[in-house]
């Protein structure tokens, strides 16, 4: 990892300068080893208004990695991000990039708190973040009882796979709300809300 791009953005968050990060570093050559995706400030409004209008006042993101994304969108946006990741050893050894927030570390197979996290999400919204495992992806949405998925990624012609998608078949259960490219990047920020007129299931 280039340590100059990794001190550049550091100093930038102890000054709390999120907006020089995603103006300077957007189309740097090395971003994707640190972050996939550099929301401009219209992205993280139309993330903001989306998930405040479908009745969430949180964003809880799974898969999260360093949390750099977050810990911007809680900058920008003034809602709080909590994030969840898996291998926790990894996290804490001195190989791993540094992280801009606390870290809720969970097990691959869901265990009973993260399960109890997603029951109780009733107001905070689901986002997945260039996420790429589809039966993990099931899992949590399978537990969680909030209103709204955030679903980020690359659009159809980028090359990029993720699973899933930003323009994903969720099911009858999940509809599109809105979508919105960030900056002219094919990246997505797809939001998805409960379909209300289907029974809600929540195992």
């Amino acid at each position: 990892m280039d340590e100059s791009l990794v001190n550049s953005i550091l100093n930038l968050y102890k000054h709390k300068n999120w907006r020089a990060i995603v103006s300077r570093y957007h189309d740097h050559p090395d971003r994707s080893k640190l972050l996939w995706v550099f929301p401009t400030e219209e992205n993280f409004a139309f993330l903001r208004d989306s998930v405040v209008e479908l009745g969430c006042n949180g964003i809880l993101s799974i898969g999260c990695g360093s949390g750099l994304l977050e810990w911007m969108i809680t900058e920008a946006t003034g809602l709080p991000v909590s994030g969840i990741e898996i291998d926790g050893a990894w996290w804490h050894c001195k190989y791993a990039p540094p992280t801009f927030i606390p870290l809720i570390i969970t097990t691959p197979t869901l265990n009973s708190s993260t399960i109890s996290l997603l029951r109780d999400a009733k107001s905070v919204a689901l986002l997945f973040c260039y996420f790429n495992n589809g039966p993990a992806f099931a899992q949590y949405i399978k537990h969680y009882s909030g209103p709204v998925i955030v679903i980020i990624g690359p659009g159809y012609g980028k090359g990029v796979h993720t699973n899933p998608t930003p323009f994903e078949d969720l099911g009858e259960e999940w509809k599109m709300y809105r979508s919105q490219e960030i900056r002219d990047s094919q990246d997505y920020i797809a939001i998805y809300q409960r379909n209300h007129n289907k029974e809600t299931k929540i195992v």
